[in-house]
C-alpha cells in the first residue's frame, strides 16, 4: 500500500493499493443500519435506471402483459402498497427475457427512484451470478461508496434493505438459476417490486415468499403472426399465408426460433417462405447436439441449423469459434483474437452476425450469445474444425486476455514486482495511455478473466492471470474474495508445472489478500510456505516478503514485539531490494515503535523513511512519511515540530489528486498539535475541512470528527 493507510510490509502488500487510494475499510458489525443515505445525499444522486433497450418489435404476450399490470396494482391505487414478487417462467427462447423488459419499461414511470437490472446467469455457460457480487454493484449505484460495502452477504442485504427503505424501485432479476440465488436480492419494505424470470418454477419463492406465477408458453399462432408481419412486412406476409403457418409450426411457435428464421428471410427478398421451410424441415434429422424429447428445443435446433449453413465461410468461422469464449459477454477485439482475423473485419463480421440475430450487440462495440446459441456454436466448433484447430483458437484467446491484463496491470501499479513471464503477442492491441483507461479495462474484463482463468490449461497463462487478479483489491470489498479465487487456481496451476518461482510469488499475493480480509492463519500460513520456497529456491525478494507477510499479520493483531522482530529480520534483504521496499519496513517498524511508546526510534524509522520515499521520487510516500515523522515527534512532544510536518504533508497532499483521504488523516494530525498548543480554533478548522473529505469515503468518521469540533468550540 503506497500511502500506508494501513500498515505495509513488502512489494507484495504495495500491490493492495494505489497512491492515494484508500481500500479496506469495513462496516463494523452494529454500523449496518447507519449506513443508510442522508435525504441530501439522494437528491444529489443520478436515478439508476439500468433496463436494457426493449425488442424493436416485440409482439404478443398481452395476457401476460396485463397480468403484471393487475400484480403491480393489486391493491387498486396508483402506486405499489406493497412488495409484489413475481416469477416469470418459461422454456429457453420463450422470450422470458423480452417480455419482462417490455413490461418493465412500461411500467418504470412508476418507481422513481430508479430501476434495477441483473443478469444471473443461471443457465448458460459461465459461473451463475454470486449474490455478493450483484448486491454489491447495486448498492453502488444507490449510492453508497465502495468503502461503505461489506463483503459479507448478510451484511450486504441489511445495508440493501435499509437503503431501498422508503424507495420505490422496480428490480430486474433476469435468467435466475435457484430461489437461493434470488432470494439476498429481495428488498424488505413496501413500494419495491421485483420481477424474476427463469426456466425453473423456482417454487421456493411461491411458497417462502408468496411470489406470484407468471407462466409463459409458446406463442399462439395469432401472435406468432403478428411477429412474421413486423418483421417480414404484412404484404409478404399475406403473399404466402399457407407456408407462414407452416414456418410458425417448423419454429414449434418458440419465439427464439422464428425471430431468428424471420429476420434470415426478410435478408432475402428473392427467396420465398415456402422454401425457407422446406429447407429447415428438410434439415431436422441432421444434427442431435441440442436435441432433447421436447418440441421446442428440436425446433431450436433446426433453425440454428438452418441459419449457420447460409453464413459465409467467414461469418460461419467467427461464430463457431466465438462458441470457444468462456464467458457471456466479449469485445471485438477478444473476437478478432479468438478467430485470428483483424479487428476491423471482426467488428464487420459480428455486426452482420447480429443483424442476423446469432449474436446480441449490447453497445460500446460489445456483444453477447443467448446461452443456447453460445452451446450451439461451441457444438459447431467441435463438429467443424479438428482438435488443434479448436485449442490453437482458445490458446490465442487466452493468451490474448493475459497479455492484455499484464500489460494493464503495469499501469495500474507501476514500479511494482511483476511475474517475469513474457507472452507471445496475439490478437490486436488495446490502446491504454494511462492507469485510469487500464483499470477501466480490467474491471469491464473481470468476468471473463476469471472465466478465461478457470478453463485455462496453460500454465503461464494461468499464473499471469491470477497475478494480475490484485486490481480487485482496489473494488470494493465484496469483490476481494474472487481475487483469492483467482490467486488460488493460479497456485493450483503453478504447482501442477512444478513452477516454484511462480508459486513463491502468488503466495505472497494470497497472503496479503487472506490477511486483509481478516483470515490470519490461512494467510500465515501461505507466508510460511513461501518462505520456505523462498530458501528452496535462494530468492532474498521471496524471503524478505514473507517475513514481512508475517510482520504485518502480528501488527494487525497488535502483537506488536512479534511484528518488529519479522520486520528487522526482513529490513536486510529490504535495503537489497531498493528504496521502496527499504521504506516500507522502516514505514511499520515506526507505526510499531509509537505503539510500544517507544517514540525516539518512532522518530529514526521514520525520518530514514521519509529519505527513502524522497529517492524513490515517491510523492505520496513522502507525504505519508512526513505525517511518521510528525506522530513521533508528538509522541516526544514536540508539536510546533510536529506541525511543520504536518504543515509540508498538507501541501504536498493538496498538490496530489486522489489523496483526499490522507489528506483527511494530515489534517487530523495537524489537529492534535494544535489542541496541544492551544489553537482550538484552527484544530476545529482542520478537523472540519477532514470531515469535508470523508463524507464521502467515510460518513462515521466524518461524523466523529465534526463532534469533536463541537466539543473544541465548547471550551474555547
Amino acid at each position: 500500500m503506497v500511502g500506508e493507510p494501513e500498515p505495509e510490509h513488502g512489494p507484495s502488500s504495495v500491490t493492495n493499493q494505489l497512491p492515494g487510494t484508500v481500500t479496506g475499510s469495513v462496516v463494523q458489525a452494529g454500523s449496518i443500519g447507519q449506513v443508510v443515505l442522508s435525504t441530501a445525499a439522494r437528491q444529489e444522486l443520478p436515478v439508476p435506471r439500468q433496463l436494457p433497450p426493449a425488442v424493436r418489435d416485440f409482439a404478443g404476450r398481452d395476457d401476460q402483459l396485463a397480468r403484471l399490470d393487475d400484480l403491480l396494482l393489486a391493491h387498486g391505487e396508483t402506486r405499489p402498497a406493497a412488495m409484489v414478487i413475481s416469477a416469470l417462467d418459461g422454456t429457453a427462447g420463450v422470450g422470458k427475457t423480452a417480455l419482462a423488459v417490455q413490461w418493465a419499461h412500461r411500467a418504470e414511470h412508476r418507481f422513481a427512484d430508479g430501476t434495477l437490472f441483473a443478469d444471473l446467469r443461471g443457465y448458460g455457460p459461465s459461473a451463475p451470478a454470486r449474490p455478493d457480487l450483484v448486491l454489491a454493484s447495486f448498492l453502488h449505484v444507490l449510492g453508497v461508496d465502495e468503502d461503505r460495502i461489506p463483503a459479507e452477504l448478510d451484511a450486504q442485504v441489511s445495508v440493501y434493505r435499509s437503503v431501498l427503505a422508503g424507495r420505490r424501485v422496480l428490480i430486474l432479476l433476469d435468467n435466475a438459476g435457484t430461489a437461493d440465488q434470488v432470494r439476498p436480492l429481495l428488498p424488505g419494505s413496501p413500494g419495491c417490486v421485483v420481477l424474476v424470470t427463469s426456466r425453473a418454477s423456482l417454487t421456493g419463492l411461491l411458497v417462502a415468499e408468496a411470489a406470484s406465477q407468471v407462466t409463459l408458453d409458446l406463442f399462439t399462432p395469432a401472435e406468432a403472426d403478428v411477429l412474421l408481419r413486423r418483421i417480414l412486412g404484412a404484404t409478404r406476409v399475406a403473399a404466402e399465408p399457407e407456408a407462414v403457418a407452416d414456418l410458425v409450426e417448423v419454429c414449434a411457435r418458440l419465439p427464439l426460433a422464428l425471430r431468428i428464421a424471420a429476420t434470415r428471410i426478410a435478408t432475402r427478398r428473392h427467396t420465398s417462405v415456402a422454401e425457407v421451410v422446406a429447407d429447415i424441415a428438410g434439415g431436422q434429422d441432421r444434427l442431435d447436439a441440442l436435441s432433447s424429447s421436447g418440441d421446442e428445443r428440436s425446433a431450436v435446433r433446426s433453425v440454428f441449423d438452418w441459419s449457420y449453413t447460409r453464413l459465409s465461410d467467414e461469418h460461419a468461422g467467427l461464430f463457431r469459434r466465438l462458441g470457444l469464449h468462456p464467458g457471456v459477454e466479449f469485445g471485438v477485439p477478444a473476437a478478432a483474437a479468438v478467430a485470428g482475423i483483424d479487428e476491423a473485419t471482426a467488428y464487420r463480421l459480428l455486426e452482420a452476425l447480429a443483424d442476423v440475430h446469432l449474436i446480441e450487440s449490447v453497445g460500446g462495440r460489445r456483444y453477447r450469445f443467448h446461452d443456447l446459441l453460445h452451446a450451439y456454436a461451441a457444438h459447431r466448433a467441435e463438429l467443424d474444425t479438428t482438435p488443434d484447430s479448436r485449442r490453437e483458437a482458445a490458446s490465442r484467446l487466452f493468451t490474448w486476455y493475459a497479455r492484455t491484463a499484464q500489460a494493464a496491470d503495469r499501469l495500474v501499479f507501476p514500479g511494482l514486482e511483476s511475474l517475469d513471464i513474457e507472452l507471445p503477442t496475439v490478437g490486436p492491441g488495446v490502446a491504454l495511455a494511462d492507469r485510469a483507461q487500464a483499470l477501466a479495462w480490467l474491471t469491464t474484463e473481470q468476468a471473463n478473466l476469471l472465466a478465461v482463468l478457470r478453463s485455462a490449461t496453460e500454465h503461464h497463462t494461468a499464473v499471469v492471470l491470477a497475478a494480475t487478479a490484485r486490481f480487485l483489491s482496489l473494488r470494493e470489498r465484496t469483490l476481494w474474495s474472487v481475487r483469492v479465487e483467482a490467486e488460488t487456481l493460479g497456485l493450483d496451476a503453478a504447482r501442477a508445472a512444478g513452477d516454484g518461482a511462480a508459486e513463491a510469488f502468488l503466495l505472497g499475493f494470497r497472503g496479503d489478500t487472506l490477511a486483509d480480509l481478516g483470515r490470519w492463519d490461512e494467510a500465515e500460513a501461505d507466508f510460511a510456505r513461501q518462505l520456505v520456497l523462498a530458501r528452496d529456491l535462494d530468492d532474498a525478494v521471496r524471503h524478505q516478503v514473507a517475513l514481512t507477510g508475517l510482520g504485518q499479520i502480528r501488527f494487525l493483531q497488535q502483537r506488536y514485539a512479534e511484528a518488529r522482530d519479522l520486520y528487522l529480520r526482513a529490513l536486510p534483504q529490504a535495503r537489497h531490494a531498493g528504496a521502496r521496499p527499504e521504506a516500507v519496513v522502516e514505514c511499520n517498524l515506526s507505526r510499531i515503535s509509537v505503539r510500544l511508546g517507544e517514540f525516539e526510534q518512532a522518530r529514526a524509522h521514520a525520518e530514514r523513511e521519509l529519505v527513502l520515499r524522497r529517492e524513490g521520487a515517491d510523492r505520496v510516500g513522502e507525504a505519508y512519511a512526513l505525517c511518521d515523522v510528525a506522530v513521533a515527534l508528538q509522541g516526544l512532544g514536540a508539536h510546533d515540530s510536529a506541525l511543520e510536518y504536518t504543515g509540508k504533508a498538507i501541501t504536498q497532499y493538496r498538490a496530489l489528486p486522489g489523496t483526499e483521504a490522507l489528506l483527511a488523516d494530515a489534517l487530523e494530525t495537524a489537529a492534535a498539535s494544535l489542541e496541544r498548543t492551544g489553537a482550538m480554533v484552527r484544530a476545529g478548522e482542520c478537523l472540519t475541512e477532514a470531515a469535508g473529505l470523508l463524507d464521502a469515503l467515510d460518513a462515521e468518521r466524518a461524523a466523529t470528527l465534526r463532534a469533536r469540533v463541537r466539543e473544541l468550540t465548547s471550551r474555547e
